[in-house]
């Protein structure tokens, strides 16, 4: 009986797999034709070069010249990751900071708040749709993101004077000058990291909060000691999904310079491009990670 028994369950647990499987088989099929197998293509073509031939197309394996001829060939892509590693340091952690502030501010009780979380997170829908392109053509006469942040601000704040009166140190005010000069649209691209946060602010049990205010803290206190160590794992998640909007900004210059080589039919040159920048971009997101594991995860273990 007990045999009949072991026997029935392992058919039920062995059936529940293969409707598991069964079920994830589109999307490993997709993950393997649509993601895995590009991603390797891709890299394969950074060491090779494709050519039109009276056969078709024909790729040839040319090892590394195709990285020698961005980096030594095309001085300007040197420039052009070195200004695209920077706008990652300057838009991510001011993105980060609005999105934390409109969390708070949203995840209020009070009326009306499903109202202006729709209101905030409007941008996000716009900017998918033929909406933002015209916005971008009325707004300015150069379509750009930059041009479109310098029109929609109307020019109402000179910055520059009020950083230089507040006599900061020129690292930091060319620092927050950069970020203010593009502060519409980085506002814009805040929707998506502001509704992730509120969203981890509503994981927090009540019962931290009770204990908080039994103790006496402040709502400076209750911030630093109970939300934000409850908030590390969805910062960390904010901060990597901004680091991959920043870099596949369309505004992106080794973004639209591998997009000019694949239209020249140059395929290995732009995937060099794009391949040797996402390097970076893999170093940065490693170091993040290391800084959570060794700083935050051991501070407040579980916890973070």
């Amino acid at each position: 009986m007990i045999c009949k028994v072991k026997h029935k369950n392992r058919s039920i647990k062995e059936l529940k797999e293969r409707y598991a499987y069964m079920f994830l088989s589109p999307w490993i099929f997709g993950m393997i034709v649509f993601f895995l197998f590009p991603i390797f293509n891709s890299i394969y073509l950074s060491f090779a070069k494709m050519s039109i031939g009276t056969e078709g197309v024909v790729t040839q394996f040319v090892g590394n010249i195709n990285y020698y001829k961005i980096l030594v060939t095309e001085p300007e892509y040197l420039d052009n990751v070195l200004l695209a590693l920077k706008n990652i340091f300057i838009s991510v952690p001011f993105i980060l900071v609005v999105s934390m502030v409109l969390a708070l501010l949203l995840n209020g009780n009070y009326k009306g708040r499903v109202f202006f979380r729709g209101l905030y997170f409007m941008p996000v829908i716009i900017a998918t749709g033929a909406v933002l392109q015209l916005f971008l053509t009325t707004a300015s006469t150069n379509a750009t993101e930059a041009a479109v942040s310098d029109a929609a601000g109307f020019n109402m704040i000179d910055f520059d004077a009020v950083l230089t009166g507040l006599k900061l140190p020129s690292s930091i005010e060319k620092y927050i000058s950069l970020a203010l000069s593009e502060i519409f649209m980085l506002v814009w691209q805040s929707g998506i990291q502001t509704i992730l946060i509120i969203a981890g602010l509503q994981s927090i049990p009540d019962l931290h909060y009770e204990v908080a205010r039994v103790e006496g803290a402040n709502a400076w206190e209750t911030f630093w000691f109970v939300t934000f160590p409850q908030l590390i794992r969805t910062m960390i998640l904010v901060i990597i999904f901004s680091i991959i909007d920043v870099c596949s900004a369309n505004t992106n210059e080794i973004i639209s310079a591998a997009y000019n080589k694949f239209n020249d039919i140059e395929y290995g040159v732009g995937s060099a491009m794009l391949w040797f920048y996402y390097l970076f971009v893999a170093i940065i997101m490693l170091l993040i990670f290391l800084i959570y594991q060794k700083v935050f995860v051991k501070k407040w273990g579980e916890s973070a």
